[in-house]
């Protein structure tokens, strides 16, 4: 078995979470290591799939959304170091109804951005390498704690990796690796159409979507679920020269990931969902290719962002339910949890509490 040399951090996950810690890491003079397993079967990342909002106001009356706020500041800061990213300012139409509100379709004159996914997952390898972060593909086949201290991950390519500090980001498959992992992380699967290019009927490229998500309120449900429930919620953004239409979400009772759902079937209920709403109905007929992901998310609501208790030396960074947001902002702070030492890791790990973010689980 070949060893690599060792690191100060390795990053499993290179998505919007590996990748965006991966470079607060360096800005902090660590080595980093980011590995991440290819993927297959027509599926597509996480971060791929995402649709990038990035709201100029809180979501929720808590310290994380307050933060998550100013997400597009961080974004900016990050593009002024590493290059475009995708981030964008936008204009932002909310449509549909919610409780205490009539029906609407009107553009929203509050600050808004968006991170284009198909320019971030094509811009963010070649931000790592110019940062300096070894970037290996590779699936790791499990985590091996070492005596003493540290961390071995042997890979599929027969390759292992030391690690002194290990960090999953590898959102539905983290626990595949570490099955002892809390219970409120659970994974789900999610769909959208790819449009070729943004739909002409809508004018000017903006972001389309619903007063709210009806996948968050099934993932608050998740643990109580004895069956498994779908459900579809009209939203429409840029990505790339085309545009992501709607988001199918799909939430199996239990702990464990389940197979991928059949494409043609998913296909068939979001087309059908979207043509009930009155906002999708022009939009349902459209030709598009099904894109689907496996996500991870927390059933209270909180990511898992900190140590394990029970195994000294691995860290978690995932199970994020606006990650676009939340990451980019938390990514500092863990990164000098991580690596600072002394007062700056014990003033950053204090932040994390106070944004109702346990250190360890």
């Amino acid at each position: 078995m070949t060893v690599s040399a060792p690191a100060d951090v390795v990053i499993v996950g290179a998505g919007v979470a590996g990748g965006l810690l991966a470079l607060a890491l360096r800005e902090l003079g660590a080595s980093v290591t980011v590995v991440d397993a290819p993927v297959s079967n027509g599926l597509c990342s996480a971060s791929e799939l995402s649709y990038g909002a990035l709201p100029g106001w809180p979501l929720a009356p808590t310290p994380l959304a307050r933060l998550a706020a100013g997400a597009s500041k961080r974004w900016r800061l990050l593009q002024e170091r590493h290059g475009d990213l995708g981030w964008r300012p936008s204009r932002l139409r909310l449509h549909g109804a919610a409780a205490g509100w009539r029906p609407l379709s009107a553009w929203w004159p509050l600050p808004f951005a968006q991170v284009d996914s198909a320019v971030l997952t094509a811009r963010l390898p070649l931000a790592l390498a110019a940062a300096g972060v070894r970037c290996k593909t590779g699936r790791v086949e499990r985590l091996e704690p070492q005596a003493g201290a540290g961390w071995e991950l042997p890979l599929s390519d027969g390759s292992s990796l030391p690690a002194a500090q290990l960090v999953l980001a590898a959102g539905a498959h983290c626990r595949q690796l570490w099955p002892a992992l809390p219970q409120r992380l659970r994974s789900s699967w999610a769909a959208a159409l790819q449009l070729a290019s943004f739909p002409a009927p809508l004018g000017r490229a903006a972001a389309w979507l619903p007063l709210s998500f009806g996948r968050v309120a099934l993932e608050r449900r998740a643990a109580g679920l004895s069956q498994p429930e779908w459900l579809v919620d009209g939203g429409l953004v840029p990505w790339a020269e085309g545009a992501l239409l709607g988001q199918h979400t799909l939430v199996r009772p239990g702990l464990e990931l389940g197979p991928t759902p059949p494409p043609l079937e998913v296909e068939r209920q979001l087309r059908q969902e979207l043509a009930a709403q009155a906002w999708g109905a022009p939009l349902a007929a459209l030709p598009g290719c099904l894109r689907q992901a496996a996500v991870a998310f927390c059933s209270e609501g909180l990511p898992l962002v900190g140590p394990l208790a029970e195994a000294p030396g691995l860290w978690m960074f995932t199970g994020f339910s606006a990650g676009f947001s939340q990451v980019p902002v938390l990514a500092p702070l863990l990164a000098q949890g991580l690596v600072s030492g002394g007062a700056r890791s014990e003033a950053a790990m204090r932040r994390l509490q106070q944004l109702g973010l346990t250190a360890a689980f």
